[in-house]
């Protein structure tokens, strides 16, 4: 493509992205790690992002849509798989490139193949910063003849600074000085990474543009079933551990695209290939030797889709009996809170039933003083009267001695006439 063609196609998806946003066309896309970033692109190794997509029960409700595969068309020809997924809403598409170059040379290195060894991103770029370095550019052109080289060494100088004596004589190599020097590489670490933002978004934007240049050999469908996020970074995991090697001669980055495209169609009988005779796996169009591994990781695929089902599984029943030993505390905290509520109602109930029993004998009592009161009143009323009756029976005394004296008086007064009369 031109590079005038390619600057007017990076300006109109930045208008595009621009005009999407200011209209509202379109909703927030999900935060989801490791697939939905607007703001930056992600930069990860494949074991890394298997860890983090694994661990995202929504990872597995975003499909892939295609696949493609892409080669550069100059230099050493590196190839790479795009990958299209959709989000959980099907609103928004998270573009994930993943492709394999050259690492450091350490054969006596052996790296972990642990499945849960978590290893952070290599590096979030800021969607506003400089264009990504494109696979193509991380690679150095190898000269057939040194067997150093690497397809994707990205110790090495940008492509487009690759002299054209370089060129004409991988031109000039005959197919068996080819093979012949491919297959006296040596082995190093392979260095397997993953690309991925969101796809309408700044970032996206400039993710996208890594597939610009290249040309896209052939695109995968699926008709069927569609791969998760999920499922797709077992499989790009599995390969990766399949062949933890870089070598340029068997497992290079052809090696890597071809055999996860293959597993692709072996694993999903629904997938669809619109170009059967691309022109991947070759080197100024002779065919580098590519180790054929579909069917191995395929197996491993299938190993590692079983044990993360059992894991889950195993997550899920330890989940649900954590959960049921909670409920069960739960429910002999609120039975303990129950016989505490029962407990203390009985012993209010108590209270109250004592309170009453006080009152009631208070209010016995208060009778009792009341009735000792009323028969004190009674008491000193009968004895009030009884004094009274005694005054009476004093004053009636006195009165029948006054009139006892009175008649003796008279008597005496009688007799006294009567002696005198007889006188």
């Amino acid at each position: 493509m031109p590079l005038y063609n390619r600057i007017i196609l990076r300006k109109l998806r930045r208008l595009l992205h621009r005009v999407l946003r200011l209209l509202k066309m379109v909703s927030e896309a999900p935060k989801i790690e490791g697939l939905f970033d607007e703001e930056s692109y992600g930069l990860v190794n494949v074991r890394g992002w298997y860890s983090v997509i694994r661990n995202n029960p929504l990872t597995s409700d975003c499909q892939v849509i295609r696949v493609g595969w892409y080669k550069m068309r100059k230099g050493v020809e590196h190839e790479f798989l795009r990958f299209d997924i959709s989000s959980p809403d099907n609103q928004h598409t998270s573009i994930i490139i993943a492709e394999r170059s050259g690492g450091v040379r350490n054969p006596n290195y052996d790296p972990p193949q642990t499945a849960d060894t978590h290893l952070p991103a290599d590096t979030v770029v800021d969607a506003t910063a400089s264009p990504p370095t494109p696979p193509e550019t991380s690679a150095r052109s190898p000269d057939v003849g040194d067997s150093t080289a690497s397809s994707a060494d990205e110790s090495g100088p940008p492509l487009d600074k690759v002299t054209k004596r370089n060129r004409k004589k991988m031109k000039k190599l005959h197919t068996a000085q080819i093979a012949a020097s491919l297959s006296s590489s040596s082995e190093r670490d392979a260095c397997d990474r993953v690309y991925f933002a969101t796809r309408i978004s700044a970032a996206g934007a400039r993710v996208e543009e890594m597939c610009d240049k290249p040309q896209r050999l052939c695109t995968l469908r699926f008709t069927g079933a569609k791969p998760t996020a999920n499922e797709l970074a077992t499989l790009l995991y599995v390969t990766s551990t399949q062949e933890p090697k870089y070598a340029i001669a068997r497992t290079q980055c052809y090696w890597f695209a071809a055999t996860v495209f293959d597993a692709l169609k072996m694993l999903y009988k629904g997938a669809m290939q619109d170009n059967r005779t691309h022109r991947g796996g070759t080197i100024c169009g002779v065919p580098v030797a590519i180790k054929a591994s579909g069917e191995e990781v395929c197996a491993k695929y299938r190993e590692a889709r079983a044990a993360l089902a059992e894991e889950i599984e195993q997550e899920r029943r330890l989940k649900q009996e954590q959960e049921e030993e909670r409920q069960r505390e739960r429910e002999q905290r609120e039975a303990a809170e129950e016989r505490a509520r029962a407990a203390e109602e009985e012993r209010q109930r108590e209270r109250e039933q004592r309170q009453a029993a006080e009152e009631e004998r208070q209010r016995e009592r208060e009778q009792r003083q009341a009735a000792e009161e009323e028969r004190q009143r009674e008491r000193e009323q009968r004895q009030a009267a009884e004094e009274e009756r005694q005054r009476e029976r004093e004053q009636r005394q006195a009165a029948e001695e006054a009139n006892a004296k009175l008649l003796q008086e008279l008597e005496a007064l009688k007799r006294a006439v009567a002696s005198a009369q007889q006188a």
